[in-house]
């Protein structure tokens, strides 16, 4: 699994999520669930962002950044 550096605070759980296998079929994967807000506030505290800055990082360099099956999921609540 891999994680979003520095983040630990934000860390949710672990989703089994299904995954395309080379050669067809699918293969189970574990990836780590972080929740997005907390990811806001860890910016806001430790970084001194405002938050539509936090907002901008996450966008630009987590959430558009695929590394692979594991790549974490952000979770964002819903009103």
């Amino acid at each position: 699994m891999l994680k979003i550096d520095g983040f630990d605070d934000a860390l949710v759980g672990i989703a089994t999520v299904w995954q395309k296998a080379k050669g067809g079929g699918a293969d189970r994967v574990d990836t780590l669930i972080y929740d997005g807000e907390r990811i806001v506030t860890v910016l806001c505290e430790q970084s001194g962002m405002s938050y539509e800055e936090a907002l901008e990082y996450i966008s630009f360099n987590i959430e558009d950044a695929y590394v692979g099956e594991n790549t974490p999921i952000i979770v964002w609540p819903c009103d």
